[in-house]
This record gives C-alpha cells, structure tokens and sequence, in this order.
C-alpha cells in the first residue's frame, strides 16, 4: 500500500476491516481480521465489487449509501449483515485528496462502544462516558461545564460518610437538571449536555442550593455553556477533539476563570480541529523530517545501525506535536506514514539497514495492523535490511493476539523488538509472550546504573536472561564513556545515546542504519 492518501481515507479507523474501492463500487484495497466477517483475505478481495460483501438485500442498501456520498462526506456507522451472515458496523468517507476513492470500515457491533461506566459518587456518568455521549450530539445541543475549585476542601471538613453523601447529593441534583446525559469530569467539574434551545440549566445554582441545605457555604463556581462544532467530524474524532480540549482548557486553569469563558473554550475547540486536519494530512502525507542516530556495539564502538527520530517544525516543537498526535488518534497513521518513509529509503540505500517503531496500539488494531502487514509483504525483498520495534509495552494487554503479529512480521522475514523495555515482572511476561530479536532496554534505567546494588542486579540479570535466551539487548540514553563501559560490562550488546553520536540528517553511505518512532520522551527531539 504505497499510497499515502490512502492512509488520510482510514484516519481515525477504530474497526477489524478497512476496504478502500472506486466509484465504481470495485474494492481497490482490503486489510484486517477477515475471520468471522469477511472470511477472505485482503488480496483476494481486491478487483472484486464491494457490494458482494454483504448480503444481497444490504448490498441495495450499500449501493445506495455509496452514490450519497459526495467528496468530504462521512456516512455511518450503520448496521449491516454481511454475506458471511456477520452483522457489522458500516462506516464511509470519501477522501478528494485520494481521487474521490471511498475508504470503509467494518466493526464488530458492540466491539468498541463508547464506555458506560458510572462514577461511583456520584451516580454519574464517568469522565469517559459522559465524552463519549457528547461526541455523538448533534450541532443542536449544547454542553455545559461547571466548575467549582473548592469542592475537595468542602469534602475535607466533612466525616468520610459525610463527603460521601455530599456527592450522592450532587449527583442525585445534577440529574434533575433536564440533561439527556450529566457527568463528572474531574475532582472539581461536572457537564451537562441537552438541546440548546432548552436554555441555561443553572448547574452552578442546584449545587450551591444542595450545599446550603447541608449547612455548608458554597465556594465561588464558574459555569459556561458551550455550543457543540466540528461539522463533518466522525464520532471518535467529535470524542478525541472534546477530550483534548477539556483537558488542555482545565491545565491551564480557565475553568476557574471569572466571567463568560465559552468564546475561549469555543476558539480553542475550532484551533484543535483545524490543527487536527492539518495534521492528519502532514502525517499522512509524510511532511516531516526523520534524522538518523547511531546504534553502536558496545564492544566494538562499531556502528551496528541508525534509527530514525521524526521531527516536526513548528513552535509546539516535537514532543508537543506527538502528543497531539497520540491525544487525537492519529498514532496508527503516523506509524504507517513513517514505515513508508523508512521502506522508500532503504530501496534507494542499498547499504542501509533501517527500523522503524509500530506502537503498541496500531499493533493490537486489527484495521491498522492489516494496513501495516499489507505495506510490508509488498517490500519483503527489504525485510534483511528492516527491523520493527514495538513502543508502548506497557499498553499491551493482549499479549496473545500481539505475539501472533509478532510472528506474521518475523515469517515475513523482518525482526522484531520491543522498545522502552524494563525491569520488572512485565517484562519476563513480554519475553516469555513474545518471540523477540531484540529488545532497546528504557534509558531511564541506564542513567540509574551505579546508583543502586539491587537495582543493578536485577537490570544485569534481566539483561543476561535476554542474552541467554538469543534476544539481543540495547542499552539507550549512553552519555558518557564511563556509561558505554557499565553498559557493556553489565552485558548489554549494543548502545544509543550522545556519546555514542547524535542525530544525523542523513545515513552516511555504506553504513547500515535503523528509523523508529519512539514514545513520548525528550528524545523524540
């Protein structure tokens, strides 16, 4: 899949199967967990009509939703029964940046719905819930933010049994608002969300009226209604844009501002979903830089191969930016934009041995990893040449479905580690989990080296287990010379860090060389 629009058309995609097909309705690409859906193969599929994927009576419908859409359009998610007698969720968008190509996606119904949890307090929908409601309003609602500072002290001068009823009490207040959903967003602000035309809901005055009828004196509160935006915006892009922008409001403090804040919440939503289109469109086009850093055998001082740093200009800087990118969703485009770049320079250097870093997360997505896959099994005459590290360890929670990619990758021929790997009883799971030729051991852990007898025994025993077992280890963040030698001493194979070299712009000729994405350090810039 050497196209990158093709990766703008599947942003945001949260399903098990992607299919990308003309105006014609001829599928032009296909990836994911075929299985209980679909029951072919991404390549099988490909020349094929679309509409044969469901059953002939949906299949109208299909047609139908299809020749609807117009160029930036999104339809779904709707409910069909495939041809396998599977029912999915349908969702469409037609890309003008892609030749007018529509990308779909099918999801199991029920698979990823938006989480219901209750916060127990209150009775109210949790922070999650209550965002994932708000992302499937209408541009006629409104949502209202109440925020009172001083709630945890006023919890604090009361008995434990008494903060408890307190909280029942607001809870139990809040919900006869008139709000078709209510929630509690942090320790100190609750939302609300109902049509705008049923006007203020005065949330700020039904919790000083509860606390006054407990004898208590209200703190001063701060409440906004806000209107609802992002016309076009798929359902998880409305969740993710809303997410980041209560949380980036509430850091830095204008909940607790005086007066009407809904003009600076409202500017700042707008700025998010223009920053969040821009930027699906940067990362899907590639539009950034990769700069190269040596990774050298410790015992040699040789230089064993590169990995690659993306890098963004702009005055957010890099780590902002990749934040943003994980706040968004947009992590699975970024990782698949990067591992085009790195296959493109690797087929034009042909001495240059290059990896690139897949997170966790694009690993665990059927959609994404299928996307993934694809890209490789194209280039797999490159795979000698590639390795693939795996960031976010830690976010892994299934470990046999992502042992399982691990093995598609290394059949495939390409090897395979784990990045920001560490001590501890995680970490043998992973390496009893997963079958791994490398693992990049989280610098963090490194620097500490000589500070602690214990802690350097369990690095060193971690590190010889690797060993031991054919797992070739890395040791990050080497700063100095007296690093390089503990490092090497402790058994650690090969090294990364200033000492060793820094970024470079370029891969020296006839030298091998690695591109990852790493997680959100420092060193990202």
């Amino acid at each position: 899949m050497s196209n990158p629009a093709r990766l703008l058309g599947f942003a945001f995609a949260n399903a098990d199967f992607l299919f990308e097909m003309d105006g014609k309705g001829t599928i032009l690409f296909a990836a994911g967990a075929a299985n209980d859906l679909v029951k072919e193969s991404g390549d099988n599929l490909v020349g094929k009509p679309a509409g044969k994927l469901f059953k002939p009576s949906e299949g109208v419908k299909f047609a139908t939703f299809s020749k609807a859409l117009k160029d930036g359009d999104r339809a779904g998610p709707f409910k069909l029964t495939l041809a396998t007698g599977a029912q999915a969720n349908l969702a469409m968008f037609r890309l003008p940046q892609n030749g007018s190509h529509i990308s779909c996606t099918l999801a199991r119904p029920g698979a990823r719905t938006p989480s219901a949890d209750i916060d127990p307090r209150t009775g109210l929908a949790s922070r999650d819930g209550f965002l994932a409601a708000a992302s499937q309003a209408s541009a006629k609602d409104a949502l209202t933010l109440v925020n009172v500072p001083g709630l945890p002290e006023l919890c604090a001068q009361l008995s434990p049994d008494g903060a408890d009823a307190l909280m029942q009490k607001i809870g139990d207040s809040l919900q006869t608002a008139g709000a078709s959903s209510t929630g509690r967003l942090s320790d100190t602000s609750f939302g609300a969300l109902a049509p705008a035309t049923r006007g203020k809901l005065d949330l700020s005055g039904k919790l000083a009226e509860v606390m006054t009828e407990g004898g208590l004196t209200a703190p001063q509160m701060t409440e906004t209604r806000i209107g609802l935006h992002g016309a076009g915006l798929s359902p998880e892009q409305r969740l993710l844009s809303l997410r980041y922008v209560i949380d980036r409001f509430a850091e830095k403090g204008r909940l607790d501002a005086k007066g009407d804040i809904s003009d600076a919440f409202n500017g700042m939503m707008d700025e998010t979903q223009l920053r969040l289109a821009e930027m699906t469109r940067t990362v899907g086009e590639g539009a950034f830089e990769i700069v190269y850093q040596p990774i050298s055998d410790l015992a040699t001082a040789k230089v064993s191969h590169y990995e690659a740093l993306a890098r963004f200009t702009g005055p957010e800087g890099t780590g902002e930016t990749v934040k943003f990118i994980e706040a968004l969703g947009i992590a699975n485009v970024f990782d698949l934009a990067v591992a085009n770049k790195v296959l493109g320079l690797i087929e034009q250097n042909a001495s240059a041995h290059i990896a690139f870093n897949v997170s966790g997360a694009t690993i665990a997505s059927p959609a994404s990893f299928g996307m993934l896959a694809a890209i490789l099994a194209k280039r797999r005459k490159l795979a000698p040449r590639t390795l693939i590290e795996i960031t976010e360890t830690a976010a892994i929670a299934d470990l046999e479905s992502t042992g399982k990619a691990i093995q598609v990758l290394r059949e495939m021929g390409y090897r395979v580690g784990l990045d920001d790997f560490g001590a501890g009883a995680a970490s043998v799971n992973y390496l009893h989990a997963f079958q791994v030729d490398f693992v990049k051991f989280d610098g963090a852990m490194i620097q500490k080296i000589g500070n602690s007898k214990r802690d350097d025994a369990l690095l060193a025993g971690l590190a010889k287990l690797c060993g031991e077992m054919g797992v070739t280890t890395i040791a990050e963040w080497i700063e100095s010379e007296a690093m390089a030698k503990a490092a090497r001493e402790m058994g650690f194979h090969h090294g990364q860090g200033k000492w060793l070299g820094a970024p470079l712009l370029e891969i020296p000729s006839a030298a091998a060389g690695v591109a990852r994405r790493q997680g959100l350090k420092e060193s990202w810039g």
